[in-house]
C-alpha cells in the first residue's frame, strides 16, 4: 500500500512532518524549563521534525527521478521477479491480443511493461516496450511490424535510477511521439530495460566475474532475443541511448558488440568504469582490464557511430568527455555537443532527447 515511490506515501510523511512542526511550536513552553532532561527532549523533538521533512523531501525527489521503485531496492535487497517472469513463444503470431494490458500513451502509442528472463544471463527483471502507432496498428490487423520505417532503440538509465526515470524524468513517451510526428512514415520502437539489477549495487553495465551478475550479456544478446521473439521481428541492429551511467553503458555496449548495434548516444556519459571504492581490488584490476575502452575500440573490426553530449556544468562528465576527445579513435566516428550551462539532472538531459532521436533515425 504505502510504496516507496507513491503519492500516498509522500503525502502520508508530508502530513505527518506538518503536524509534528505545529506540535513543537505549539508545546515549545511547556518543555522551556531549564532542566537537562527537556534540553535533550527539544533536541530530539527538533532532530526528528527535520529527519521527516528530509524524508519528505527524499521521496519526492526518488519519485521525481525514478531512483529506487521499491523499499526493497532501497534497501538492497531488491526484488525477485522470477515468479512474474513472462516466457515469450517463438513463431509467435502478433495479434491485438498482445496489446492486452497496454498503458496508451501519447500520438497512439503504447507502452508494455513485463518481467522476462535472460536466458544467458539468467537476469530475471522488468522491461518496458513503447511501441509506436504504426507498429500497434499493424499488430492489431495481425500483420508483421514493419521494419523498412522503424527503428528499434534500447534506452539506458543511470545508477541507482529505474526504468521509470525515462518516463517520469524524461517524458520519454512524449519526446517520441513529437519525433514521429517531425518525421512522418519514421517510427523507433523504444525498449527500456532494467540496468541496475542488483540491488544498491552499481554494475556499470558489465560482466563481473567468477559468477557474479552478468549484466552486459543481459543488456545485449539477451534482451535482443527476447524483444524480438516477443515482438515477432527479424534480429536487426539497435540504437542505444543512455543518459549517466547509461551513456558510459552505450557507449560501451555499442564497440563492444558492433554486430548488434548501429549507434550510440551518451548523454552526460564517461568512457571507463567507474566503480565503487569497495569493489574487491582484484575484481577492480580485472574488469578495468576487460572493459578498457581503448582496447575494446582497438579490437573491432569496423567503424561505430557515437552522439557524444556533455555540460561544461557537468564537472565529471565535461572531464571525462575530455578525456575521451583527447585520444585519437580511428574506429568511432562520433559528433560531440557541448553545452554552455547546466549541471547533471534530467532537466538538461531532456532538453537534448529530440535532436538525438533524430540522430539516431539518420544512422
Amino acid at each position: 500500500m504505502f510504496q516507496l515511490d507513491s503519492m500516498l506515501t509522500i503525502w502520508l510523511f508530508a502530513i505527518i512532518s506538518i503536524i509534528s512542526n505545529l506540535a513543537v511550536v505549539i508545546f515549545w513552553g511547556k518543555f522551556a524549563r531549564k532542566s537537562f532532561l527537556n534540553f535533550i527532549f527539544r533536541l530530539l523533538a527538533l532532530i526528528l521534525c527535520q529527519i521527516l521533512v528530509l524524508v519528505t523531501v527524499g521521496l519526492s525527489i526518488n519519485r521525481s527521478n525514478g531512483f529506487y521503485s521499491s523499499w526493497g531496492d532501497l534497501l538492497g535487497t531488491g526484488a525477485t521477479y522470477s515468479s512474474e517472469v513472462v516466457v515469450p513463444k517463438s513463431g509467435l503470431t502478433l495479434d491485438s491480443s498482445f496489446l492486452k494490458g497496454a498503458e496508451k500513451s501519447v500520438n497512439g502509442q503504447v507502452i508494455i511493461k513485463e518481467v522476462v528472463q535472460g536466458k544467458k544471463s539468467g537476469i530475471s527483471n522488468v522491461v518496458y516496450l513503447i511501441l509506436p502507432r504504426s507498429a500497434v496498428s499493424n499488430i492489431k490487423k495481425g500483420k508483421p511490424i514493419d521494419l523498412s520505417n522503424t527503428k528499434v532503440v534500447e534506452f539506458l538509465a543511470g545508477y541507482p535510477s529505474q526504468p521509470v526515470t525515462w518516463f517520469r524524468s524524461l517524458d520519454i513517451a512524449r519526446a517520441l511521439a513529437e519525433s514521429e510526428r517531425a518525421n512522418l512514415g519514421k517510427s523507433i520502437i523504444g525498449v527500456i530495460p532494467a540496468v541496475n539489477v542488483a540491488g544498491v549495487k552499481d554494475l556499470e553495465c558489465m560482466n563481473f566475474p567468477n559468477g557474479g551478475v552478468q549484466t552486459e550479456t543481459w543488456l545485449s544478446t539477451d534482451l535482443r532475443t527476447i524483444v524480438n521473439t516477443q515482438l515477432g521481428i527479424p534480429p536487426q541492429r539497435w540504437g542505444l541511448m543512455g543518459v549517466s551511467t547509461g551513456g558510459w553503458c552505450s557507449a560501451m555496449l555499442s564497440i563492444k558488440h558492433e554486430d548488434l548495434f548501429y549507434g550510440a548516444v551518451s548523454i552526460a556519459g564517461y568512457y571507463r568504469p567507474a566503480l565503487v571504492k569497495t569493489t574487491d581490488p582484484s575484481v577492480k584490476a580485472q574488469l578495468d582490464n576487460d572493459y578498457d575502452f581503448a582496447n575494446l575500440e582497438a579490437s573491432m573490426i569496423g567503424k561505430m557511430d557515437m552522439l557524444i553530449i556533455a555540460s561544461v556544468g557537468d564537472s565529471y562528465s565535461y572531464r571525462e568527455t575530455n578525456k575521451f576527445r583527447a585520444l585519437t579513435h580511428p574506429k568511432i566516428n562520433y559528433q560531440y555537443i557541448e553545452l554552455a550551462s547546466g549541471g547533471h539532472n534530467p532537466r538538461v538531459w531532456i532538453s537534448q532527447l529530440g535532436g538525438a532521436l533524430n540522430w539516431l533515425r539518420q544512422h
